[in-house]
């Protein structure tokens, strides 16, 4: 059969419900989004009211935090002075009770829970109903009613009334679960003989809303909403208008506050637009499924064709423009929408640009919410729900186009498109909530944000072309199972993906948040030896802060693995010859299809990249161990450089590799280029990784590869630490960068397409011809292949998910923790911030301590004007000592308080407590053993030590006083 051969149901219908109609997950996302921001507006009050004083941002102050700055700003100030910071909060700031944010939500769900009961009752109160055996009184209405009810498969009979003042020929169906009302409008009663065709079509229409559940979680939502918007809310602006005017009466926090406190506003009003808009959508989609089921039970489209829209007459384009505007927020399709989706339901199996932005939006901000509330495992959980029900919403619909696409010989969604939109709505949440820019519009980086419309556009690229793939493969009853297993590898992707994005992409959007001198320092200090080029560390150090979040995460290597293991299965399995069961079941009755599942992309050329790749990659390693082998230090000298210097250089070569092979592979295969390009790499990545892990197990068996070793000895426990290290990278990272790779290939390919004049026609893709010969394609053999490779694949996998010590994963960056890798204040606040910091620093304990310190130096300087002081040792003991023993616990005690705010001072400052430390010690021991030299030693440097404290206190007391005076 020749490429232009006829679609297979040229009807075009397919089963509307195919795989759901993947409204509820954006309800439960709406759902979510209330109880977040309640929970979050509660927070704030509960925070106001038990900290009167505003203790935590004095905290904050004193750890030298700028509220001229931004967040990373502030973060990092509080990372520098991390215990001590939280002391501070532990002593000076009052614990609300854990209880109290729980219980106000949970109010709030019980008021919603009784508003949502009252309803129908509010609904009915002054329309004066009347019970339709009331106006029957032959019963023929009734009848008609209860063989509707029959039809529609209800198992509880609803109440049917008439309200007699309605004129239009409609009904509207309300109640609360397991009690629902179905009310005729008096114009349909009075038009059931003379038009029963739209009589049957409204009345099963209504029936359907009860069929599918819309009443009971649309009024949830409404009662969810209106408690939201008549108690939070005003809560909400009372307590920021509070807040902001105190702020204002403050010349150094007034211009921040305003800037975030506006905001917070805009993202509010957002939020409400968001809400409306987003159950304006999924109204208006279920209102096309009640359509949808009305015509399966049987009701004429005819009673469709009657009905009007003043949308349908020509506006012109600003008038068309302008009802597109107004009709985003009807909960009603226009009748020319519904019936375009009676005639042909690719209507239910497409999602708007709007859907996508709205889920992307609301889901940003019930995330920014939940991160607000602190840090573990029950936060990653509630976040990991919010990634899940987006994963859910736009999985559902790329896996339903796709099964509408392979019934009907369509076009596939490439989930280019989906990914955009979602990934611009998950941007803009995260610039409504500021949770990166702090008192600033926008964050220092906001171009970071691309990087999540880089993981939306993978993750549903991924999954629009990996279910094309698989449904032509399937050969089950049902499509729940390969769905549900589609499903999950999109979910659990997206999800550590989006993990990774809230713990460290958004560090990356607030600024630089890594030392690159520390991360050198800490190298050097782990892998001692003789040293790299400043140059060589630098770099290294740069990339490594850039990588590290991915190599830290072994879940993250899970997920990622996920995407071409699963497309390299579904390859082996070949497509299926004959119709499936699945098919039959998605057909409308009586509609028969010649099953076509068309020739699945040539896997032998796949194989053929896959193993060009692996080649190249077992060259590189080659290549790389061949180079080490040449600068070798002699032997004898410590190795630890030379590890780090092998461990980059296996990490460069090999991602590049694997790049390079997704980019020809997605060429290749431009029909599904991103799984196509996602397996060529991950097999590509195993084979290198699995040759370097031997080569450096055997390291000193080939002389000219020796890089650690000059013996032969095969240590495999040796070469996996560093194994360990390589494979995130490589499995994980690379085999991401290789998907957006070939996203973007696909990109630039439609976009030069569409340039192209004339190519409109052409840009469709073509049915799939049918495979020549099935029996080779699905040869025991490349299965055998496949099988091998996704087995080496998850053993790996599973290895590196587990330490080999207790002390952790074995690794060789045990330095590299956040306190050392958090760079050092270099720049010197302003006068009103120094002040404020200062004196926070002198009121929080820093005056006390400073009081101790002196109080034992005073002491000791006093007790050295006694004669008595340097050569009695009895009165040494018996009165400088317990001051020599003071002043080493003083230091101690200042070396864990905050540093001092000043920067100019912070220099000097840990040198001279380290002093004290060393002097205090000294003396009591010079003491104690009698040394007279260190002891007339320790004398002299405690009266320099006084001298330098000297020096320092005035300014401290000065910027403190300096904020007093204002």
């Amino acid at each position: 059969m020749s490429a232009d051969a006829a679609p297979l149901l040229p009807s075009g219908r397919v089963d509307e419900r195919l795989l759901g109609a993947g409204t509820g997950p954006r309800f439960i996302l709406l759902i979510v989004l209330f109880l977040t921001s309640s929970a979050t507006v509660a927070s704030a009050i509960s925070q106001s009211l038990t900290d009167p004083r505003n203790m935590s941002v004095g905290c904050a102050l004193a750890a030298g935090a700028d509220p001229h700055g931004d967040y990373l700003g502030v973060g990092l100030a509080t990372v520098r002075a991390d215990k001590a910071f939280r002391a501070c909060l532990d002593r000076f700031v009052p614990h609300a009770s854990p209880w109290l944010v729980p219980s106000a939500v949970t109010v709030l769900v019980l008021v919603a829970v009784a508003l949502y009961w009252t309803l129908p009752w509010w609904k009915q109160r002054n329309r004066r109903l009347v019970l339709v055996e009331a106006i029957d009184r032959h019963g023929e209405l009734l009848s008609v009613l209860d063989e509707l009810v029959d039809v529609a498969g209800l198992t509880r009979q609803p109440r049917f009334v008439v309200a007699p003042a309605a004129r239009t020929a409609s009904a509207v169906v309300f109640g609360r679960w397991r009690r629902h009302v179905v009310c005729l409008h008096g114009g349909l009663v009075a038009v059931r003989h003379r038009d029963p065709l739209r009589f049957r079509a409204v009345v099963l229409h209504e029936l359907a809303h009860i069929r599918n559940r819309d009443v009971d979680i649309t009024y949830a939502t409404v009662a969810l909403w209106r408690v939201f918007l008549f108690t939070v809310l005003p809560g909400y602006a009372v307590w920021t208008g509070l807040s902001l005017h105190v702020s204002l009466s403050s010349a150094v926090f007034g211009a921040p506050s305003l800037v975030a406190t506006s905001r917070d506003m805009a993202a509010t009003a957002a939020m409400i637009a968001f809400v409306f808009l987003a159950r304006a959508d999924i109204l208006r989609t279920r209102e096309l499924y009640a359509d949808a089921d009305a015509i399966r039970w049987g009701a004429d489209p005819a009673g469709w064709l009657g009905a009007t829209d003043r949308a349908n007459r020509d506006r012109g384009r600003l008038g068309r423009a302008f009802w597109a505007f107004v009709s985003m927020w009807r909960s009603h399709p226009d009748w020319e929408r519904r019936r375009r989706a009676l005639g042909d339901t690719q209507e239910l199996f497409r999602s708007s640009a709007l859907t996508l932005f709205l889920t992307g939006a609301t889901a940003s901000i019930c995330a920014g919410q939940l991160y607000g509330f602190g840090t573990g495992w029950m936060v990653r959980l509630a976040a990991d729900t919010v990634a899940g029900l987006i994963a859910a919403t736009v999985g559902v619909t790329l896996w339903r186009a796709a099964a509408r696409a392979v019934l009907t010989g369509g076009r596939a969604p490439s989930g280019l498109r989906a990914g955009w939109w979602l990934g611009v709505g998950l941007a803009l949440g995260e610039v409504l909530t500021g949770s990166v820019s702090g008192w600033r519009v926008l964050p220092r980086h906001p171009e970071v944000f691309a990087l999540l419309v880089v993981i939306s556009v993978v993750v549903t690229c991924w999954t629009a072309q990996f279910a094309d793939l698989v449904l032509r493969c399937w050969r089950g009853r049902s499509l729940r199972p390969v769905f549900a297993l589609g499903l999950l590898a999109t979910l659990v992707v997206f999800a550590m993906s989006y993990a990774w994005w809230q713990s460290s992409g958004k560090l990356f959007a607030a600024g630089w948040p890594y030392s690159e001198s520390a991360i050198r320092a800490a190298l050097q200090q782990d892998l001692p030896g003789p040293a790299l080029g400043r140059s060589t560390l630098t770099a290294i150090a740069v990339v490594m802060s850039v990588v590290m979040p991915w190599e830290a995460d072994t879940s993250l290597l899970w997920a990622v693995t996920a995407l071409w293991v699963l497309p390299l299965l579904a390859w082996a399995s070949g497509a299926t010859a004959n119709t499936p069961t699945w098919v039959i079941r998605a057909l409308p009755p009586g509609e028969d299809t010649l099953w076509q599942a068309g020739r699945l992309p040539s896997l032998r050329r796949l194989a053929l990249a896959a193993a060009l790749g692996a080649g190249s990659a077992c060259l590189g390693v080659v290549v790389v161990l061949a180079r080490l082998h040449a600068v070798r230090p002699p032997t004898g000298q410590m190795l630890g450089q030379q590890v780090l210097l092998l461990v980059t250089w296996l990490v460069v070569v090999l991602i590049g590799v694997v790049v390079a092979t997704a980019a020809v592979t997605s060429s290749a295969t431009p029909r599904i280029p991103v799984p196509a390009a996602a397996g060529a790499a991950g097999a590509t990545g195993l084979a290198g990784v699995t040759v370097a892990f031997l080569l450096i197990s055997a390291d000193g068996c080939v002389s000219g590869l020796a890089t650690l070793r000059t013996t032969c000895a095969w240590t495999p426990e040796a070469a996996w630490p560093l194994t360990e290290v390589v494979l995130p990278l490589v499995l994980g990272l690379a085999v991401f960068v290789s998907a957006f790779t070939a996203v973007a290939a696909m990109a630039t390919r439609q976009l030069l397409r569409a340039m192209r004049p004339g190519t409109g026609d052409r840009g469709r893709r073509s049915p799939l011809r049918p495979p020549r010969n099935p029996a080779r394609l699905n040869g025991p053999t490349r299965k055998a292949a496949v099988a091998v490779i996704c087995l080496a694949a998850l053993t790996l996998s599973t290895a590196a998910s587990f330490p080999l010590d207790a002390g952790g994963r074995s690794g060789v960056r045990t330095s590299l923790t956040r306190e050392n890798l958090a760079p050092a204040q270099t720049t010197t606040p302003s006068a009103e911030v120094l002040a404020l910091e200062s004196d926070a620093w002198l009121r929080l304990g820093g005056r006390k301590l400073l009081a101790a310190i002196t109080v034992e130096l005073l002491g000791i300087v006093t007790a050295l004007e006694d004669d008595r002081a340097l050569n009695d040792r009895g009165y040494a003991a018996r009165v400088i000592r317990p001051h020599c023993l003071g002043l080493r616990t003083a230091a101690q005690q200042l070396g864990a308080y905050f540093p001092l705010p000043d920067p100019a001072l912070e220099q000097r400052w840990p040198t001279l407590l380290a002093q004290a430390r060393v002097i205090g010690a000294d003396c009591r021991r010079a003491i104690d053993d009698g040394k007279q030299d260190l002891y007339v030693k320790s004398m002299e440097e405690i009266l320099g030590v006084a001298d330098r404290l000297r020096t320092i206190l005035p300014q401290v007391t000065a910027e403190a006083g300096g904020h007093r005076s204002r």
